[in-house]
């Protein structure tokens, strides 16, 4: 419409980032590709001078998400690229307004718990566990209820079932930096079961059988929310930036 004249109905970022959420939704083949090319777009125009189409974090956290449902080979490591880019450019001008978040993180290990060619699945399990450590790292933004499903998921589904004692190793670490943080929830419980035995499950949840987030000590789920958790400091919600 506004490319026809219509000088009141001009899109923003919010509709933009709108259209890329929209492909990152999709399941179309080349959405990951075709939310690249909005997201040029949007650069082009912001460096031209309109300020209205600056991309911001949610910009390029769904983008990430693009390439984590896309299939495409190496998309993994194309999430990571993002992160580290936003990251640099934070560093690098201190503009918030397309710093990496938890979501960003969530995002880029989910691109590797998506993850399914054989060839790929050791570099996507490395790139999940940089990330979250990376995580960890920040003092401003932390873990979440979904950033330890995601690597309980990463886990499962890039560790070989036969290497029991790597599986187990990897999900005990996770769980118990999870229960001290106060972020188990019934999510993270099915995920626990889907990558260690029923034994090693009972073990790690101290012997409940009935094991809900209901059942467990108040200190393991004290934080825990659902998949749109905000970050430790201030809400992660999305703006309409």
């Amino acid at each position: 419409l506004h490319a026809r004249g219509s000088q009141g109905i001009k899109p923003d970022s919010y509709t933009y980032n709108t259209v890329i959420n929209a492909w990152a939704k999709s399941g179309a083949d080349g959405a990951a590709r075709n939310a690249e090319s909005i997201l040029a777009t949007m650069e082009k125009k912001y460096r031209e001078g309109d300020s209205s189409l600056k991309p911001n974090t949610r910009t390029y956290t769904s983008l990430i998400d693009c390439w984590a449902k896309s299939g495409e080979p190496l998309s993994a490591r194309k999430a990571e690229q993002i992160l580290v880019t936003m990251q640099a450019k934070y560093e690098q001008t201190g503009d918030s307004s397309a710093k990496p978040n938890t979501h960003t993180a969530n995002a880029v290990m989910n691109a590797c718990a998506f993850t399914t060619k054989n060839e790929s699945k050791s570099d996507a399990l490395s790139i999940a566990f940089r990330v979250f450590e990376w995580l960890v790292m920040q003092r401003d933004i932390s873990p979440d209820a979904y950033s330890y499903t995601i690597m309980l998921s990463v886990c499962s589904n890039l560790l070989p079932r036969q290497d029991r004692e790597t599986r187990y190793s990897h999900a005990r670490d996770l769980f118990m930096k999870c229960r001290e943080s106060g972020h188990v929830n019934d999510f993270v419980l099915r995920k626990l079961r889907h990558t260690v035995t029923q034994e090693e499950f009972l073990s790690l949840v101290d012997y409940r059988v009935n094991s809900s987030a209901n059942n467990l000590p108040s200190s393991w789920t004290r934080n825990a929310r659902t998949r749109k958790s905000s970050n430790r400091k201030g809400s992660s919600k999305w703006s309409r930036k």
